[in-house]
């Protein structure tokens, strides 16, 4: 072999090394039939009725004797047995994944994710919880597109950014204020974080949205399971009445533990991820109304501020004012 052969093969290999790094970091390009976009929209309305559900469910849960292990095992346990079948079957396509990419699913929608949000909600109100989880999570993935994938960011993005940043401070001023728990905000925003690292995983992963949702709830509900039966966690489930067993039981298991991650990688597969996180930013509309009446929450002009103002700001930086969707 000559040198300039031996220089050529290795400079091939080195830029086919650049290529697969890159193939990781870089993110992929979402080209969809209207018709396909229009399912995804479907798919993201409904995500909005299955999220309000599950913060509801949440607050139900801080005011009732259920466990969070015990809400933590309904959303992830029982999801878990029901895809335990996709998981085993798809193993070899989820091994395919970038371990980067299984690390942000795991964390940003597993154990983690949901042990921030129910402690939030121990402290907070559901107003709070429904609009800083769901309605910040933009801003994060935005940023994380902006910095880590060199995505540009435009006059619209920037406008609802800022908006969006707004709508986090009249939170925090209405907590400071002695309304609510300020511990409460942090929390809901640690939670948004890792929401918006689950949703960029998911749309980089290239699984479906079954597999996508068994790869987080089979080893989930797995540890869940282990760690129960050698801890043994005092349990409530059997002081709650039925009405409250079977509502957690829907809200939790196959709502927030099955619907909501079918649904959500379902809608970021054909929307994208900024766009599913602007529909999202619809929750917190229904689930305060929801729990001003269910469970007479306070909602004061602070909040309602910061719901519109975080509502807007998520629509400006999904681009949907610039007509993406119809695209």
């Amino acid at each position: 072999m000559s040198a300039d052969t031996l220089i050529h093969s290795n400079n091939a290999t080195l830029e086919d090394r650049d290529s697969k790094k890159s193939s990781v970091l870089e993110v992929k390009s979402l080209e969809m039939p209207a018709a396909q976009k229009m399912l995804g929209l479907g798919a993201a309305l409904m995500m909005v009725f299955v999220w309000s559900g599950y913060f509801l469910s949440l607050r139900a849960g801080a005011v009732t004797p259920i466990s969070t292990f015990e809400i933590a095992m309904l959303r992830f346990g029982l999801p878990g047995l029901i895809l335990l079948p996709v998981f085993f079957r798809n193993i070899q396509k989820i091994r395919q994944v970038p371990v980067i990419y299984l690390l942000g699913m795991l964390i940003g929608g597993g154990l983690p994710f949901f042990w921030l949000g129910a402690m939030g909600m121990q402290l907070g109100q559901v107003a709070e919880g429904s609009t800083l989880i769901p309605g910040v999570a933009p801003l994060f993935v935005t940023m994380m597109a902006v910095l880590i994938f060199n995505q540009p960011l435009s006059g619209w993005r920037l406008a609802g950014l800022i908006l969006i940043f707004s709508g986090v401070i009249a939170f925090i001023a209405n907590s400071v204020a002695g309304s609510t728990h300020v511990g409460a905000i942090v929390l809901f925003l640690s939670a948004s974080f890792l929401w918006a690292l689950f949703a960029l995983s998911i749309r980089q992963c290239g699984l479906s949205p079954l597999v996508a949702a068994s790869t987080v709830a089979v080893p989930t509900g797995t540890l869940l399971l282990l760690s129960g039966l050698i801890l043994q966690p005092e349990l409530g489930w059997f002081q709650l009445t039925l009405e409250q067993q079977l509502g957690q039981l829907v809200a939790q298991g196959l709502g927030a533990g099955l619907a909501s991650g079918l649904l959500f990688a379902f809608a970021i597969s054909r929307l994208g991820a900024e766009v599913t996180s602007a529909i999202g930013s619809l929750t917190p509309v229904a689930a305060s109304a929801i729990a001003y009446l269910w469970f007479g929450e306070e909602v004061t002009l602070m909040i309602i501020g910061g719901i519109a103002l975080i509502s807007l700001g998520v629509v400006l930086a999904s681009g949907m004012i610039k007509g993406q969707l119809s695209e």
